[in-house]
C-alpha cells in the first residue's frame, strides 16, 4: 500500500522530475518566446512555432509565410493591389494549399506513387516542358541559329550525360518541382480511372434527356402559404435552439474597443475655366499627412490623459464602439468600410485592457483604438435568436402544411380543375409537355419529380411529391416509348461523355471529402 513513508523516500525523485520540467520550460521558453514545455511534451499546441496542424503534422510559421508569399507574388503579377484584404485572402489560399499538399503527400506515400529519378530523367528527355526549354536557352544553351530550341542537340547531350555543370542549380530546381508535379499527376490519373458508368446509368440518362412526357398536375406553391397559418410553440423554439446552438449560436471571446477616426480632407481639383483638369496629388498627400499627424497627437494625448479627454480636446466627432473577435469571420467585427484591419485585431488581443493603439491606417481614414473591456464567449441568448428560429421553423413547416391542404382537398372531389377554382392557393396545369428530366412550369424540378415521372405510365397518378418550391400531384397523359434502335445509336457517345464527366470529378471528389474528414487546427487568427 502506498504510504507517506514511501512518498518521503521517493521525494528526491519527484523533486528532480519537477526541476527538470522547470529548467526545460525556462530554456524552451527563452528560445521560442514563452512556449509551454508541458504543452509541448504532452501534445499541446505552440503558436510561437506553429500556425496550426493538419492531421498529425504541425505547420510552421516559416512554411505558412513562404506559401503566403507565393500567393502574394501571383497577385502582384496579376496587377492586384496588395493591401490588408489581399494579404488576408492570400493567407487563406495558402492555408488551403498547405492542407491539400499534406493530403496529397500522405496519399502518394500510402499508394507508393513516389517519383524516381529515372521517371524525372525520362520526362525531361522525352517531353521537356516549354518553360524548361526557355530556361535552358536563357542560360545560353541549346538554341539554334534561329533562336529556337535545338531538340536534337539537347537529347544527345542528355543521353551522353554531358550536361554542363553550370546548369546543375537549374536541373536541381526542376528535379524538385517535377518530383511533386509528376506524383500529383499519377495520383490524379489513378483516381480518375476509378470513375465508372453502368449500362443502367446510360439508359436512365438517355430517358431523362431524350424522351418527352405530357402531364396534368395540381400543386400548391410554398410561397403562397401565409406565415400566419403556421403555429410554432415556445417549446419547439427552445428544442431547436438546444439542438443547434453548438453549430450556430456560439459566440467568440470579444474585446470591447472604441476608436476615433481621422479622415483626410478631400483633395483639391485644379480648375481652369469651368473644367476640372486633374487632382492635385501633392495636395492629397499633404492632407493625408496632416490626418496622420493629428492621429499621432491624439494617441499621445490619450496615453497621457485619457481617451475621452483626448476626444474632447481634439473635437473628434466620429467615435464608434466595436466588439472585436480574433477569428476571420465577419471581418473580426470591424466595419467592412474600414477594410481588413488585422493590426487592429492584434492590438486589441495582444495588449492589456485600457491600452491605446498607435494610429492604424484603414480604408476610410486613420484610426486610433482604445481597448475597453473583455467578454468571454458562450452562446447567443435564446431571446436574441428566437425570432430567427421561429422563421426557420415556419419555412420548414410550410411544406407539411401544403401537403395536408392538397391531400385533404383531393378527398373532396376528383376534378382537379374544380379544386383549383374552390381553393385559392391551389393551381392546376394541364397538357404540360417536356423532357422527362426537365423543369416544368410552376413546379420546377427535383430528383423526386424526375424519378416519379420515369416510373409512371400514361394514365397513372402519383402521390404527393415535393419540388424545391412546391408540393404537387401528377397525372401522366402521354409518354414517349423508348426506341431501342435510337438508344443504341446514342449509347457509345453518351456513355463516353458520362464517363469523362465522372472521371473528371473522381479526383476532385476525393480531395473535397478528404479536406472535410482530416483533423486540422488553425491558429492563424491568434498571431496574424
Amino acid at each position: 500500500m502506498f504510504s507517506m513513508i514511501k512518498l518521503r523516500e521517493r521525494s528526491h525523485i519527484l523533486l528532480w522530475v519537477l526541476l527538470f520540467f522547470f529548467v526545460a520550460s525556462m530554456a524552451v521558453g527563452g528560445l521560442v518566446g514563452g512556449a509551454n514545455i508541458m504543452g509541448l511534451i504532452f501534445g499541446g499546441r505552440n503558436i510561437q512555432l506553429n500556425v496550426g496542424s493538419v492531421g498529425n503534422k504541425n505547420i510552421t510559421h516559416q512554411r505558412y509565410l513562404g506559401e503566403r508569399g507565393i500567393q502574394l507574388n501571383r497577385m502582384r503579377q496579376q496587377g492586384q493591389e496588395i493591401d490588408n484584404r489581399a494579404t488576408k485572402n492570400a493567407g487563406d489560399i495558402a492555408w488551403s494549399a498547405i492542407i491539400d499538399r499534406e493530403l496529397k503527400d500522405e496519399k502518394i506515400k500510402s499508394l507508393g506513387l513516389e517519383v524516381s529519378l529515372d521517371e524525372i530523367f525520362d520526362f525531361l528527355l522525352n517531353t521537356p516542358p516549354p518553360a524548361f526549354k526557355t530556361a535552358l536557352m536563357n542560360a545560353g544553351y541549346f538554341a539554334d541559329e534561329k533562336g529556337n530550341f535545338d531538340t536534337e542537340s539537347y537529347e544527345e547531350t542528355v543521353r551522353t550525360g554531358a550536361m554542363p555543370v553550370v546548369l546543375d542549380p537549374l536541373l536541381m530546381s526542376w528535379e524538385n518541382y517535377l518530383r511533386t508535379w509528376l506524383a500529383d499527376r499519377k495520383l490524379q490519373y489513378l483516381y480518375n480511372q476509378l470513375g465508372s458508368v453502368s449500362d443502367e446509368d446510360v439508359r436512365r440518362q438517355y430517358v431523362k434527356d431524350s424522351l418527352s412526357c405530357t402531364l396534368d398536375y395540381i400543386y400548391l406553391s410554398i410561397s403562397d402559404v401565409p406565415d400566419s397559418v403556421i403555429e410554432i410553440s415556445e417549446t419547439e423554439i427552445k428544442e431547436r435552439y438546444n439542438e443547434t446552438k453548438d453549430d450556430i449560436y456560439v459566440t467568440q471571446d470579444t474585446r470591447k474597443t472604441e476608436y476615433a477616426l481621422f479622415k483626410p480632407q478631400p483633395a483639391t481639383n485644379i480648375k481652369i475655366g469651368n473644367v476640372y483638369l486633374y487632382q492635385d496629388t501633392l495636395d492629397h498627400e499633404s492632407k493625408e499627412d496632416k490626418a496622420l499627424e493629428e492621429a499621432i497627437l491624439f494617441a499621445d494625448e490619450a496615453e497621457y490623459s485619457s481617451f475621452s479627454e483626448a476626444v474632447s480636446m481634439f473635437g473628434v466627432e466620429e467615435v464608434e464602439t466595436l466588439d472585436i473577435h480574433e477569428t476571420f469571420e465577419a471581418n473580426s467585427g470591424i466595419p467592412f468600410q474600414m477594410g481588413v484591419l488585422r493590426p487592429a485585431v492584434r492590438f486589441t488581443f495582444d495588449n492589456s485592457i485600457g491600452s491605446i493603439s498607435d494610429p492604424i491606417t484603414a480604408k476610410n481614414g486613420i484610426a486610433v483604438f482604445h481597448s475597453i473591456s473583455e467578454n468571454s464567449g458562450g452562446y447567443k441568448p435564446l431571446d436574441e435568436v428566437k425570432e430567427s428560429i421561429r422563421r426557420t421553423l415556419i419555412r420548414e413547416n410550410k411544406k407539411d402544411y401544403a401537403k395536408s391542404i392538397l391531400q385533404n382537398a383531393l378527398d373532396e372531389t376528383s376534378s382537379w380543375e374544380e379544386l383549383a377554382s374552390n381553393y385559392p392557393m391551389l393551381q392546376y396545369s394541364s397538357d404540360e409537355t417536356g423532357k422527362i428530366g426537365s423543369s416544368f412550369s410552376g413546379i420546377g424540378k427535383s430528383n423526386e419529380l424526375t424519378g416519379t415521372v420515369m416510373a409512371m405510365e400514361p394514365g397513372g397518378i402519383s402521390g404527393v411529391i415535393e419540388t424545391f418550391n412546391a408540393v404537387v400531384i401528377l397525372q401522366m397523359t402521354a409518354k414517349d416509348e423508348l426506341d431501342n434502335d435510337k438508344y443504341l445509336e446514342s449509347y457509345a457517345t453518351l456513355r463516353q461523355n458520362m464517363l469523362q464527366a465522372k472521371r473528371a470529378l473522381s479526383y476532385t471528389t476525393w480531395l473535397t471529402d478528404a479536406r472535410k474528414s482530416i483533423e486540422k487546427e488553425d491558429y492563424r487568427s491568434e498571431v496574424y
